[in-house]
């Protein structure tokens, strides 16, 4: 798999995209393998450095998954979107379209579900927007979800390694 290390104009363009999240800087190298993951990366490693060691081994990839770009299948439009690591490591600047979910609302998310929320919920959000979600006690990001255009349902994006097993 190739790597390719993100220019200062493409790392611009996806901190525009992701942009509706609040998110202003990324101050990390940012890596994109394959067509979608970007990685970010903080180590002491220099881009040629990063290359030769990449010659050396069979690495997929280096640094911590920050999140997507990917086109929408229904829509065609490019889109970006921040993984949970992501959330986490830039939480501090995160500070717009936050959804927060109730308690019965976290148990089926956290079961990889979506989720049916309300008016007051989604109330500053636009339908078909990305949005990060609040645990129930306000304290964490639990993940990144999508709300439906009618603002009814929030899509969950869990990953399946993360979800809580049914009995």
């Amino acid at each position: 798999m190739i790597i390719q290390i993100i220019d200062s104009a493409k790392k611009k363009r996806f901190i525009d995209e992701i942009s509706y999240l609040g998110v202003k800087k990324i101050p990390f190298l940012l890596s994109k393998t394959g067509s979608e993951r970007i990685s970010a990366f903080s180590g002491s490693l220099s881009v040629d450095e990063i290359y030769s060691l990449w010659n050396l081994l069979p690495i997929e990839g280096f640094g911590l998954y920050l999140g997507k770009q990917m086109i929408d299948r229904k829509t065609g439009r490019k889109e970006s979107r921040l993984g949970l690591d992501g959330l986490h490591v830039l939480k501090a600047q995160v500070d717009k379209n936050i959804v927060r979910l109730n308690e019965e609302q976290e148990v089926e998310w956290f079961k990889g579900r979506d989720v049916d929320v309300n008016e007051e919920q989604v109330k500053d959000i636009t339908g078909g927007e990305f949005v990060a979600v609040l645990s129930s006690d306000g304290k964490d990001f639990i993940g990144t979800g999508k709300v439906n255009q009618e603002k009814k349902i929030l899509f969950t994006f869990l990953p399946k390694e993360r979800r809580r097993r049914e009995n």
